[in-house]
């Protein structure tokens, strides 16, 4: 169970405080939901209700420094492989972005980073769908990366690329 003043992940939201434990009534009985501020939009909260194991699954704490340093050099990351096909490559990155697994969401962000790397080497375009994916991992990863590195979400890209680079 998380306290008030928890920093947490929530899906695709990012990180989030969780503000207060609040009780509301639903349908006759009283439901206890946590209310989770993004700190992105401080003016936004999302309410999850503490009994919803499914809605619960799409919280997490932060990642440890450790936690991240020992995903950034893993194998899935560093070797990430490139989807050749369109149509799947869309459909795992799409399955990736609204899940919990920092790993593979970094290992997407290594993929997409080389690639377009390649792709502008040799004097072509990167495609607008991958540009969006690799958008949303990163302001996905970068606010919670800041957080936990105690840095702005602006140098997440060089210290993730000095990894990937390595």
């Amino acid at each position: 169970m998380y306290k008030i003043g928890d920093c947490v992940v929530y899906g695709i939201h990012g990180v989030c405080r969780v503000s207060s434990l609040e009780k509301r009534k639903v349908q006759q009985k009283m439901v206890t939901y946590y209310a989770l501020v993004p700190l992105e939009q401080e003016q936004t909260v999302f309410l999850v209700p503490v009994d919803n194991p499914v809605a619960v699954s799409k919280l997490r704490p932060l990642m440890t420094r450790q936690e991240l340093d020992s995903i950034l050099r893993s194998d899935k990351v560093q070797n990430s492989l490139w989807i050749a096909d369109e149509n799947q490559r869309k459909q795992i990155y799409r399955q990736l972005i609204s899940g919990t697994d920092r790993g593979a969401l970094m290992a997407m962000v290594g993929a997409l980073c080389r690639h377009k790397k390649e792709q502008l080497a040799a004097g072509r375009k990167f495609h607008q769908c991958d540009e969006n994916f690799l958008n949303d991992a990163k302001r996905i990863l970068d606010r919670e990366i800041a957080m936990v590195l105690d840095m702005t979400p602006a140098q997440v890209e060089a210290y993730i690329l000095s990894f990937l680079d390595n």
